[in-house]
């Protein structure tokens, strides 16, 4: 444990009992299907497994407010079982619902809304995805089409999100979308739709590796209700970018790194494959993982329930893709060719025969785009500091 020595004696008691609850709860057959995922996305169903066993303690929301129906961790607390649980190998939580939306509404919702929401996404009878990219507006959101006219006191909507992570398991969608017919920014909103509205139609997006993760969500005359609406119109875009630090920067994505890279290290030299150059290469890789580690617990730990603020976030972004990315080139050049497939998990109907290190490594290579592409995150942490420079 990074941190460990430094930890106080309530920080060291919490510790123990994230050991002790993992130590009972993870068993090996939920282990090693995480350590065989095809890529870094969560998978829905054993996600939410794990989710239902953490469920217990309240774990699961263990970053939201006790007020809110969480379990009021402290962000120490949180970086501890967040960091723990990925070390360790438990599968990772499908994030759009309780990591996402929970503490969106929880900022921007009213007490109708809070009501609405958050009692179903504790209990886990909704799952939730989201409705940011469309075919025209990837990383650029401000550029976002997929409009909802106002009728009355009702919204119609019609255009359509591509790129939605687990569409087909949800039954909600949160949608950020425009209300004026203008470019601006003030013309966005943000709505939460129930997908078993009349005009919602989801069409699965097959990857190279015959994965299914991503599917493009059409709204066809798609009519809600003013209570659909978060935080009012024209208030899409500071929702927006409140979700994405969330998304970009709040995760605790350190332990799942530092045990990929053992479970990297340890294959090579099983397999014979370590000379000077991959020593080198494991060495820098160790090393970069390490300065990340202590970025992500300082800044991470600054605030509660993924309040982290510009710049902190888009650096978490960018740092974990590339080192996940970087992880899985030194892996497939330093690999024999007949083993590249060898540790894959079984093919499920419709993938293509790639499981093991080659479909992780196809899946992984969009890291560095999804959640806004690593060259807008440069651009984001560049104005920061330019405006930070020249308020100095």
């Amino acid at each position: 444990m990074l941190i460990e020595s430094a930890l106080g004696d309530a920080e060291r008691a919490f510790l123990a009992e994230v050991r002790a609850f993992l130590a009972a709860e993870l068993d090996p057959a939920l282990v090693a299907a995480e350590d065989a995922q095809r890529s870094f996305i969560a998978d829905h169903e054993r996600g939410n497994r794990w989710i239902d066993r953490l469920r217990r303690r309240r774990w699961h929301v263990g970053h939201w407010p006790a007020a809110h129906g969480g379990a009021g961790l402290t962000p120490m607390e949180n970086y501890l079982l967040q960091y723990e649980q990925g070390l360790h190998g438990a599968p990772a939580a499908p994030p759009m619902g309780l990591a996402y939306v929970g503490p969106t509404v929880i900022r921007f919702g009213t007490e109708a809304q809070r009501a609405a929401v958050l009692p179903p996404l504790i209990a886990g009878e909704d799952h939730w995805c989201q409705g940011f990219s469309e075919p025209g507006a990837g990383s650029d959101l401000a550029r976002v089409q997929t409009f909802a006219e106002r009728r009355g006191e009702r919204y119609v909507i019609n255009g359509s999100k591509i790129w939605t992570t687990d569409a087909q398991h949800a039954n909600k969608i949160f949608v950020l979308l425009r209300t004026r017919r203008d470019d601006s920014r003030e013309a966005l909103s943000f709505f939460l739709v129930d997908m078993a509205t009349p005009g919602v139609t989801v069409r699965p997006l097959r990857m190279l590796t015959g994965d299914h993760e991503f599917n493009q969500v059409f709204f066809d005359d798609v009519e809600v209700g003013p209570e659909a609406l978060l935080a009012g119109e024209g208030q899409g875009w500071a929702v927006a970018r409140f979700l994405l630090e969330i998304e970009r920067g709040s995760f605790v994505f350190g332990g799942r790194l530092r045990r990929r890279l053992a479970r990297l290290e340890a294959r090579l030299r099983a397999a014979g494959r370590v000379d000077a150059q991959v020593e080198h290469a494991l060495a820098r890789l160790d090393r970069d993982l390490l300065a990340y580690e202590m970025t992500e617990l300082r800044l991470g730990t600054l605030a509660q329930g993924g309040a982290l603020q510009n710049a902190a976030a888009n650096l978490i972004k960018i740092d974990w893709t590339e080192l996940l990315v970087r992880m899985d080139e030194l892996g497939l050049a330093s690999a024999d060719p007949s083993a590249l497939c060898a540790d894959g998990a079984p093919l499920r109907e419709g993938e293509l025969g790639m499981p093991g290190w080659l479909a992780s490594r196809f899946n992984n290579l969009a890291a560095p785009i999804y959640g806004g592409s690593n060259e807008v995150q440069r651009n984001l942490v560049f104005r920061t500091l330019r405006q930070a420079w020249g308020s100095a």
